[in-house]
């Protein structure tokens, strides 16, 4: 009975290891490919306004990334990174669409002041989440994560 519990222990390890190692060679791919993607997004912009409008997608393409299977150290601080990043795109979807509104915005001292403030305060909230990102991405091999937020 013991050899019986300890092999079926041991299969059930190498398996959670076998898919934790494949949900991570996963996600790095995912991350490399949003990476490939925002780059190549980023050159199209001509203005600031751009990459407000940008900003909505990119944070559905981030969301999309599957997390399924990883380590607790990984998907942990990456899904507290989502949470920061819905507030953040709720407190951008305030900016108007149109580029000569928005600039309109941003030459309202309240409204960029009250903005700022709250943008400071989500981003302030993430910097711990994107450490231990940083740190996961060393771990595991996953470059880039430090990109999803503040630097």
């Amino acid at each position: 009975m013991k050899k019986l519990l300890f092999a079926l222990f041991a299969l059930f390890a190498t398996s959670t290891f076998a898919d934790e190692k494949a949900a991570i060679e996963g996600f790095k791919k995912e991350v490399t490919d949003f990476k490939t993607w925002s780059d190549e997004k980023e050159k199209s912009f001509k203005s600031p306004a751009d990459g407000l409008a940008a900003f909505g997608e990119m944070g559905a393409k981030i969301k999309a990334i599957k997390t399924e299977g990883l380590p607790a150290d990984l998907k942990e601080p990456w899904d507290a990174m989502l949470v920061s990043l819905a507030q953040m795109v709720a407190l951008l979807e305030k900016f108007p669409k149109d580029a000569a509104e928005i600039e309109k915005k941003f030459a309202d001292q309240d409204f960029m002041k009250e903005f700022g403030a709250k943008a400071d305060a989500i981003q302030e909230a993430l910097k711990p989440n994107i450490e231990k990102l940083k740190e996961a991405g060393k771990k595991y091999g996953i470059e880039g994560l430090e990109n999803f937020g503040p630097k």
